[in-house]
């Protein structure tokens, strides 16, 4: 998963630099919305019941909620559209043009069926495949977003992921194939009454995460301008390549892990999860250092100073990401906890720091007062999260 993982991250940030350069701060921005529109619709087009694969005891119940969500995705996905039409209106979203809408639509369709894909691969303990399929997607990635630029000056970043999406798609279906099968819906009644949290609790709370997480691209398109959102995103980006390295390499892992160590031993858990955090934490601040002095030298003279306000966009945003690499990689724990009334509590606050953040920037007509509120919060609360979390292992150790 590492080695993946780690492959798929140096291919993507260097050829993503050069691409920053290419198509500019607006391409950027138009990215950063689409992407953003995804993962919003992603989180609640399964419904969560996604990490019922995972958590699945035996193999047929595992299979049986892969084709559950075959079923589910499309019906779900199309509700949320409608519901995204509706709220566009309300709130001013009008420079997400028809055309980013609609290719939205058709990757978050894309998207989440690759999702439930990795979750059935993580169940199935066939790391090797995700791995792969990490450097394969990255490679494409950057193969396709290079030849649309000639023909999709601002949406060839957008058309080049969505290229990729679709050969990973077709991948992950030809090696689950022999598992598609039809849906017994007795059985998925049965389960939902026995993991009815993840519905009330989970579903809301990781929704409002990830509108917490990806909305602000989105609303900043909306009420500054598309370079400021490219600026933001691409900052995120750059800041958050150690963060994907070590959530999407562990926390599929940790995942499956703490499923079986939780009633067995938690000693051991306690132990595992304090490795991985502190781990974490190391390599984030030596990133941190690196990018906020040496990196954003070159950037700049890369990029001829044209990127305004690159610099403090990453300082600022620093402190947001280092805290997220506290808890992201073990965020798992939620479910295997059952702590998702929790979850549902802390995402609600990040939500609503988002919220406070861009309202006092709009008003103020200052954009770093909306980053720097959101920085600082945003950390505040994930610092406090990891307590928590850390707190509660030592509780259930000591029972």
């Amino acid at each position: 998963m590492f080695r993946g993982t780690v492959i798929a991250q140096i291919i993507a940030v260097l050829v993503g630099v050069y691409l920053a350069k290419l198509y500019g701060e607006k391409a950027y921005g138009y990215l950063g919305v689409f992407l953003s529109i995804i993962a919003i619709t992603s989180a609640v087009a399964t419904l969560q019941l996604d990490k019922c694969i995972v958590i699945s005891k035996k193999e047929e119940e595992s299979k049986n909620w892969f084709n559950f969500n075959l079923v589910l995705i499309p019906v779900t996905i199309s509700l949320c559209f409608l519901v995204f039409f509706f709220f566009s209106g309300l709130f001013h979203l009008k420079q997400v043009t028809t055309t980013i809408f609609c290719l939205s639509f058709f990757g978050s369709m894309i998207v989440t069926y690759n999702l439930i894909n990795d979750s059935y691969f993580t169940y199935r303990k066939q790391f090797l495949i995700i791995s792969n399929t990490k450097i394969i997607t990255t490679i494409c990635n950057v193969i396709f977003q290079f030849g649309m630029y000639y023909y999709y000056n601002n949406i060839g970043l957008i058309i080049g992921y969505l290229l990729s999406q679709i050969i990973l798609l077709i991948y992950c279906f030809y090696k689950n194939k022999k598992s598609i099968t039809r849906v017994n819906f007795n059985d998925i009644k049965k389960g939902i009454k026995e993991n009815k949290t993840i519905i009330k609790y989970l579903l809301p709370s990781n929704t409002i995460n990830t509108i917490a997480n990806h909305l602000m691209p989105i609303l900043l398109l909306a009420f500054f301008d598309a370079e400021k959102a490219g600026v933001y995103f691409f900052s995120i980006k750059l800041l958050g390549v150690p963060l994907f390295l070590i959530s999407s390499s562990i926390s599929q892992v940790y995942f499956q892990k703490s499923s079986e160590l939780i009633n067995r031993n938690n000693t051991e858990l306690l132990k595992i999860t304090k490795k991985i955090i502190l781990s974490n934490i190391l390599i984030m601040i030596l990133f941190l250092l690196a990018i906020n002095t040496l990196g954003t030298y070159f950037l700049n003279l890369y990029f001829e100073n044209k990127w305004e306000n690159l610099n403090t966009y990453i300082f600022t945003l620093s402190f947001l990401i280092l805290a997220r690499s506290c808890f992201n990689p073990i965020s798992s724990l939620i479910v295997v906890l059952n702590k998702n009334l929790i979850g549902l509590f802390f995402n609600s606050y990040l939500f609503i720091v988002n919220l406070i953040a861009l309202y006092l920037g709009v008003i103020n007509n200052e954009i770093m007062y909306t980053i720097i509120i959101l920085a600082i919060f945003g950390a505040i609360g994930y610092v406090i999260l990891m307590f928590y979390f850390l707190n509660l292992l030592k509780i259930n150790r000591s029972v």
